[in-house]
């Protein structure tokens, strides 16, 4: 249920009040970390303060700034922390702009206080931007912007929103956030599915930065001994990618490649630069129509290994988009 339809049903209780209130103002939090998440059943993406609290549903993705902010937003009256959210929330329906129409009415005649309507580009589309206020009581006031965002077959709602002076200390963040927002992308007819997206995502793993292709989606590995162990899959289940994080034990990339090297029965040998460090890999076939190839590289006393298997009869495309993932790889 979308978090201004909760603060609705509050209001039409009748605890809505007219008035104003001096507030006191807080220093504008500034933009650092950023997670992103992309949704599993619609594929926008967006991008949210790393150390927020995620709720993310498909097709409902919430961001919250700190612990019990989601059960202010259920119950502004309630003895919870002050807060700000971010939400995107996607409906399909035929008819969006009658949708998006109707919403904007019902915060009208629910006693939001609408502070300004524009039409703007978001995500290259038109939208309406709407900057409101809410008052539950004296001292409890809601601010936000909200986001109406019509299709041909869906409509998109976002909420960027605080209680007293929050959203205008987390405006830049806000900001940011919008601005990362993507709708998916078209299918490009003729286009086999099951390939890389021509389109990537990027990815702040802590150890290192890396870009994937859109449609890759990650996947839960147990860890073992290793420091990381971080996975993705394909449309094709056989097609992956996935680091691995240990120590190197102070030995060198060339020292590690030796003593991992006979693992790999049958496998051709090559050299190459990962994130600006020089590489080794295999090559070697893991299955009948599946091929792997498997990098070490060595930072900081830590081996970071890459392995990257693909459908050996589309070997040319899913090489062109693993090359631009090991490329876009930065170690920390």
């Amino acid at each position: 249920m979308r978090i201004y339809v909760r603060i609705a049903a509050v209001a039409a209780a009748g605890l809505l009040i007219a008035g104003c209130q001096q507030e006191k103002k807080t220093e504008v939090v500034p933009v650092g970390e950023m997670a992103e998440y992309k949704d599993p059943l619609y594929g926008f993406s967006i991008k949210y303060p790393a150390e927020w609290l995620s709720s993310p549903e498909a097709g409902h993705a919430r961001f919250f700034s700190a612990q019990e902010v989601d059960k202010k937003f259920l119950d502004p009256l309630g003895a919870y922390p002050n807060g700000a959210v971010i939400e995107v929330e996607v409906t399909r329906t035929p008819t969006a702009d009658d949708e998006a129409s109707r919403l904007l009415g019902e915060m009208k005649t629910q006693g939001y206080q609408i502070i300004s309507n524009e039409k703007k580009t978001i995500a290259e589309k038109q939208a309406s931007v709407v900057n409101y206020k809410a008052r539950f009581s004296t001292s409890v006031e809601l601010s936000g912007m909200r986001i109406l965002l019509p299709l041909d077959s869906a409509l998109y709602d976002m909420h960027f929103a605080g209680f007293a002076d929050v959203a205008d200390a987390n405006k830049l963040i806000f900001d940011a956030s919008l601005q990362s927002f993507k709708l998916p992308k078209p299918i490009v007819k003729g286009r086999d599915e099951t390939l890389p997206s021509e389109s990537f995502a990027s990815y702040d793993a802590k150890l290192f930065t890396f870009e994937y292709p859109e449609n890759f989606d990650f996947r839960s590995l147990p860890k073992g001994k290793n420091e990381m162990v971080l996975g993705l899959h394909g449309k094709r289940l056989d097609c992956n990618i996935q680091f691995d994080v240990f120590s190197a034990q102070n030995l060198t990339v060339d020292k590690v490649f030796d003593q991992n090297k006979g693992k790999y029965k049958g496998a051709s040998s090559a050299k190459t630069l990962i994130g600006g460090k020089e590489a080794r890999y295999l090559t070697y076939s893991a299955t009948k129509d599946v091929e792997r190839r498997v990098y070490f590289v060595v930072k900081d006393n830590r081996v970071y290994r890459i392995t990257l298997d693909y459908y050996k009869p589309q070997r040319q495309e899913y090489l062109a988009a693993y090359d631009k993932v090991l490329g876009s790889i930065k170690l920390k």
